[in-house]
């Protein structure tokens, strides 16, 4: 088994890493297991295929190659021969980032870490956190560990934060970690994607031709907004439905037209079938309302105290969700104007009441 340098040279070297790194090692060195008992290592051919997977440019073992032999001359990884077959694995500590944080990183950074980890919304980042989870645990570990004569109340804080989500608690679809891959990288290098989809009732999957424009997640689920050639609006395809995903070769060029702040904060594509703007008069009973005087559904919000309730109006987007959040009121809010949505709610009401009432057994 070849040397390597000596520790210091290898702190030295991690040190420098950003400054030394060429334009994929950091993508190569994620790919190589670390030593360990039991770690087989990984051959070229393997690295490669990983690489090209991704979307880099490595579609023969020999540019693989040349970028494993460039990583071990500095030190960070190294090959084992086997027959014909090299074997590379990855020296503990080769990682710079989390080698260098463990030694320091403060504990108000630790503190930030772990309030990211803590507090992220449900599925998105827990997708992208498995490259910073080296980062994470170290944060868990400078929080827990016990210093002689240090604050007690740093080994105490992991216990002191929980999230619980406000709606009642759904267990959302998973989604294929190669899939979440294949989209980031063709959304991130501007990149057509292939996926094989499945809408839901169909009992099998279609081919579709996509130019990805962004990524959002909404109530734990992470919807893709794609356009596609031939089509001037854009559609939105759910990342769990999809059941392979493929980055092309070829890249398209991101419209200039598009924002995604528009496209989910004003066009409001994510309220679900959104058809116009109206005004809005609930009434509320008891005080099944006065969360809004805080939480405000509009910036022209206007409030009525009235004798057991409380009124409320503004400008709002009528849209399925908007009837979804006002059913969860029940019995407990009046849908006042506008007329029509009244009349729905109204329907709806003695629907419900004909369902709820007394048959015989």
């Amino acid at each position: 088994m070849k040397q390597g340098p000596s520790h210091a040279r290898l702190a030295e070297i991690t040190a420098n890493g950003v400054r030394e790194l060429g334009k994929y090692d950091t993508e190569i060195i994620a790919v190589i297991p670390t030593e360990g008992p039991g770690v087989e290592g990984i051959t070229t051919s393997e690295v490669r295929e990983v690489l090209a997977r991704a979307g880099l440019p490595f579609g023969y073992n020999k540019a693989a190659l040349r970028g494993l032999q460039a990583l071990e001359a500095q030190g960070f990884i190294y090959c084992e021969p086997r027959g014909k077959m090299l074997y590379w694995k990855k020296r503990a500590g080769a990682s710079g980032m989390a080698a260098k944080a463990g030694a320091m990183m403060r504990f108000d950074e630790a503190l930030a870490l772990q309030v990211l980890r803590r507090f992220s919304s449900r599925q998105l980042p827990v997708l992208i956190a498995q490259s910073l989870s080296a980062m994470f645990d170290v944060a868990e570990d400078k929080l827990t560990r016990t210093h002689a004569g240090g604050p007690q109340h740093h080994g105490r804080w992991l216990s002191k934060v929980a999230v619980e989500p406000a709606a009642f608690p759904l267990q959302h679809p998973s989604i294929d970690p190669e899939v979440f891959a294949a989209v980031s990288q063709a959304l991130f290098y501007e990149r057509k994607l292939h996926i094989r989809y499945r809408k839901r009732g169909d009992e099998s999957d279609s081919d579709r031709a996509l130019l990805p424009l962004g990524l959002v997640e909404v109530g734990g689920l992470v919807y893709l907004v794609s356009g596609a050639e031939g089509k001037q609006e854009p559609t939105l395809y759910r990342l769990d439905r999809m059941t392979a995903a493929v980055l092309q070769e070829e890249s398209f060029a991101y419209p200039g037209t598009f924002s995604l702040d528009d496209y989910v904060k004003r066009q409001r594509q994510f309220d679900f079938f959104p058809d116009g703007r109206v005004k809005l008069r609930l009434r509320f009973r008891g005080r099944a309302g006065d969360h809004l005087l805080e939480s405000r559904i509009s910036d022209d919000q206007t409030v009525q105290r009235l004798v057991g309730g409380l009124e409320v109006t503004g400008t709002v987007t009528s849209s399925h969700r908007l009837r979804w959040w006002i059913r969860s009121f029940g019995p407990h809010v009046e849908v006042m104007e506008p007329a029509d949505l009244r009349a729905e709610f109204a329907d709806e009401a003695r629907m419900l009441a004909d369902a709820y009432r007394p048959r015989a057994v």
